[in-house]
């Protein structure tokens, strides 16, 4: 287990690294000058050259990239554009020079939106989405099954821009029943922490809901059919108790798999979901940096991104390889 814990944190280490590498190319694949952006409309030549030496882009690529990943561990120092030095503890991100801030102080500032909107739309995932996949299979063929068999259907054929508008005209303009959505530290008012995330929880949870209750009946489904279930049953053992007994830990690993990808990519932003309740969270971040062309918040939330969903994704993997120790050998 160790070794199968080392090598899956090496490949975790090595793709990390190569996403620093391409979200560090973007500087340069973008159509815009970084130095243009920060220095504004009215520089001219010899101004846009001063930033630019002041921001390092006069030094060569691989340069300014092991100045980059340097500074991912140890921090660096980061000159504004008028040349006065930023410090940049570690990790750091850069400096947003449209937001006038390090970029980690912009993504801390907005992360527990992101935290929250991602911790509540979870438990309306595995709530509604494992338990709907879990009843559906325990009656296949029911009327329960045909109707929780089109509630996933209908999950997972809307988008949650036309769901997310669609239900806050109505719930919350039209029948008063929502609270306006945002955000409201819990440690201020749990209360209004909760009502103003519940509308974003119930529509993000449900979309993808629908793909976890799929392939958590598809799953059962197959798993029913092996020979220790039916041995099992074959005992005495009621369906009930040999779904959670037996099946359910056979069922269990393709959506381990599953939560811990979307774990990651909802920690590293829900970008159409807080765009459209207008949640000011890190996705919001993202999507704002790429209308203003601030490149260095673009880098890093992607790097956000790409961080959570590595990492979480390795997690998942560990908690396969201990469900199913086949998984450690192959």
């Amino acid at each position: 287990m160790l070794t199968y814990v080392l090598r899956r944190a090496l490949t975790a280490v090595v793709v990390l690294l190569a996403i620093s590498a391409t979200a560090f190319a973007l500087f340069y694949a973008a159509p815009s000058d970084p130095a243009v952006i920060a220095c504004g409309p009215k520089c001219d030549a010899s101004q846009v050259a001063a930033v630019r030496a002041s921001m390092g882009l006069d030094q060569p690529v691989l340069a300014q990239y092991a100045d980059y990943v340097r500074g991912l561990f140890a921090g660096r120092t980061i000159a504004d554009v008028d040349g006065t030095p930023i410090a940049c503890d570690a990790p750091c991100l850069g400096y947003s020079y449209a937001l006038h801030e390090p970029v980690r102080a912009a993504i801390t500032s907005r992360f527990p939106v992101t935290l929250s909107l991602a911790a509540g739309a979870l438990a309306v995932i595995l709530v509604v989405g494992v338990g709907a996949g879990f009843v559906s299979a325990l009656r296949r063929g029911r009327l329960s099954d045909r109707v929780l068999s089109a509630f996933t259907l209908v999950g997972a054929s809307v988008q949650i821009y036309f769901l997310g508008y669609a239900l806050q005209y109505l719930l919350v303009y039209q029948t008063g029943w929502f609270a306006l959505p945002g955000y409201t530290p819990p440690g201020e008012d749990p209360g209004a922490w909760l009502a103003g995330l519940l509308l974003p929880w119930l529509v993000l949870g449900f979309v993808n809901a629908a793909v976890f209750a799929r392939l958590s009946r598809a799953q059962m489904l197959e798993v029913m059919h092996e020979g220790y279930v039916r041995t099992a049953r074959a005992k005495g053992l009621s369906p009930l108790r040999a779904h959670l007994k037996y099946t359910a830990r056979g069922a269990a690993a393709p959506l381990v798999q599953l939560l811990g990808l979307e774990v990651g990519a909802l920690l590293g932003g829900a970008f159409i979901t807080e765009t459209v309740f207008g949640l000011s969270g890190v996705g919001k971040l993202a999507v704002d940096a790429v209308v203003q062309n601030d490149l260095p918040t673009v880098v890093g939330t992607v790097l956000l991104a790409a961080f959570f969903v590595v990492v979480f994704v390795a997690v998942a993997d560990l908690v396969v390889a201990w469900l199913d120790p086949r998984v450690r050998l192959a």
